[in-house]
């Protein structure tokens, strides 16, 4: 027999003993104030990174009275501190460049990359909405990318590079000259029902000027981020990332995804949390990211031996990498690599410009003319890294690697290449936590879907704070891009809401 919420509500609230346990679960859930609401609008958007920037700029324009309400005292959240890459596909710059992808293609990409478990209808979603995002930002705010990067998961390159800073505030500008209001340093404190709880109907927020009640007449959107600087949540979904470094907003503390669990979201991923791999040791910022093995680089540990497939995700390549001895390990690369990966990627340029523009060798990076000097510099044996890169050569020429499967240089494209004309390079790399890329369930419209899998009224979601899109796997460049396509697919849905 199944239970409808409202049953459920009416006999826990009704007064009857046999039900005051549950009665206790529903302890901090807040009904409608009876005084009158302190204020009503159309939508809320909990949260003002790029989803909730998206989500009240179609809101916005739809002539919605719209209010954003940030914890911190700007907006951006983790999206500030991203790598700018918004995978799409079919774009007229892939055309432009020989490139052929599809939305059926990309579709598939998702769902090979998630291990089965991304969520097909999710996964279409996302591939309609990003390119209708991708033209808008292309048209409407007049952003063009800088280049287009092949990067793990991808069956082509579909990764667009944009300048995250213009991205955001391009989106922010557009929403308040529409009319949309964005709070500063206003935490929502909980979520707030109906008064015979058939919906979500408003939140209570605290600002500088105390608490307030506002209403929301269509629906409340959490957009509220992940939980990388959260250790307590870390420690009980994904115990060994507690100690992780982090490189994410410093809001990302749970606390939309609190709020869903509160009124009884579903939650998903929670064991697919993973940390990044390709950064510097000791990072403070998303620009100490390498990827230069998808380049050609390899990858090896303290005993000078590779470990893992380099092509594969740098999600899954943090675990092989953190489980190493010490959890130490050193990208290998040479001049030819380290120039291609330069011009090519833009991520990590920042990293390889001392060297390449600047003619000097920062202390993060080992140098050598052999593959023995560069190894006895970074603290490696050289006989040992020596035999490792004649190995790899081998498989190179043999067109297969027999140690660890490795065919491509990325994913499903790009010839390897050989690791043979000096000087070489060593990079000390580590993992970190820059999302979690798990949270509540949501439905192909960003509503909040129960533990049940009934609806919540009045509630939807978007942004890293969502599950069942990523599922086991993540493809780069969709992380970004997912939060500003799930936010124009939530505020299209709750625009269609009867008041």
């Amino acid at each position: 027999m199944t239970l409808s919420r409202r049953f459920v509500f009416k006999t826990i609230f009704g007064g009857t003993a046999a039900v005051a346990t549950l009665a206790v679960t529903q302890a901090k859930q807040l009904r409608a104030p009876e005084q009158k609401w302190d204020d009503v609008v159309d939508i809320i958007v909990i949260g003002g990174g790029a989803a909730g920037l998206a989500a009240i700029s179609v809101a916005a324009q739809r002539g919605l009275k719209v209010t954003l309400f940030e914890k911190q005292p700007m907006v951006g959240g983790s999206s500030a501190l991203c790598g700018g890459m918004i995978a799409v596909a079919g774009t007229e710059e892939q055309k432009k460049e020989g490139i052929k992808d599809s939305a059926e293609l990309f579709v598939k990409d998702l769902i090979t990359s998630g291990g089965g478990l991304c969520n097909q209808a999710l996964a279409e979603a996302y591939v309609k909405e990003v390119l209708e995002q991708y033209q808008w930002l292309t048209t409407d705010l007049g952003l063009k990318p800088d280049a287009i990067v092949l990067q793990g998961g991808q069956s082509v390159p579909r990764s667009h590079h944009f300048d995250v800073s213009r991205v955001l505030m391009g989106m922010m500008k557009f929403a308040k000259e529409h009319g949309a209001v964005i709070a500063l340093n206003s935490r929502v404190e909980r979520l707030v029902w109906a008064d015979d709880f058939s919906k979500i109907a408003g939140v209570l927020v605290k600002d500088k000027s105390g608490e307030k009640y506002v209403r929301a007449r269509k629906g409340v959107l959490l957009c509220a981020g992940g939980f990388s600087r959260n250790p307590e949540m870390l420690g009980k979904y994904n115990p060994p990332l507690k100690q992780a470094a982090v490189i994410s907003g410093a809001g990302t503390q749970g606390d939309g995804i609190l709020m869903g669990l509160s009124v009884g979201a579903d939650m998903l991923d929670t064991a697919y949390i993973k940390a990044t791999y390709g950064f510097k040791l000791n990072p403070v910022s998303i620009d100490e990211m390498t990827q230069i093995y998808w380049s050609g680089a390899i990858i090896v540990n303290k005993d000078a031996r590779r470990f893992v497939d380099e092509s594969i995700s740098y999600k899954k390549i943090s675990d092989y990498a953190l489980a190493q001895p010490e959890g130490k390990s050193w990208i290998i690369f040479d001049q030819a690599m380290l120039e291609r990966d330069y011009k090519t990627n833009p991520q990590g340029r920042v990293l390889w410009k001392p060297v390449l523009e600047e003619g000097k060798l920062p202390a993060y990076l080992y140098r050598g003319n052999t593959i023995e000097d560069v190894a006895r510099a970074a603290g490696l044996d050289g006989k040992a890294l020596a035999e490792t890169v004649k190995r790899y050569n081998g498989f190179v020429d043999l067109g297969r690697d027999t140690d660890y499967g490795r065919q491509t240089m990325a994913s499903t494209s790009g010839k390897l290449v050989k690791i043979e004309n000096g000087p070489f390079y060593a990079f000390p790399a580590t993992a970190a936590m820059i999302a979690t890329y798990c949270g509540l369930r949501i439905d192909s419209s960003c509503q909040v879907v129960d533990v049940y899998g009934d609806i919540i009224p009045g509630l939807w979601a978007a942004g890293e704070m969502t599950g069942g899109f990523h599922g086991a796997g993540y493809i780069s460049g969709t992380a970004f891009a997912k939060a500003q396509a799930f936010g124009r697919i939530a505020a299209k849905s709750m625009a269609s809401q009867a008041d």
